[in-house]
């Protein structure tokens, strides 16, 4: 039974960690970086 509760816990670390992005890029934020380098031309700068 602590083992199962045990693997339960590190499971929702390891989620928690991973929504966090302490694991890498968000999951959610993977697309936007895709977007944002697709419009890089578009980019200018004003006075």
């Amino acid at each position: 039974m602590r083992i199962l509760f045990l693997l339960i816990l590190l499971a929702n670390v390891w989620a928690y960690a991973l929504g966090q992005g302490w694991l890498g890029v968000r999951p959610g934020d993977e697309s936007r970086t895709v977007v944002q380098e697709l419009n890089a031309d578009k980019v200018t700068l004003g006075r």
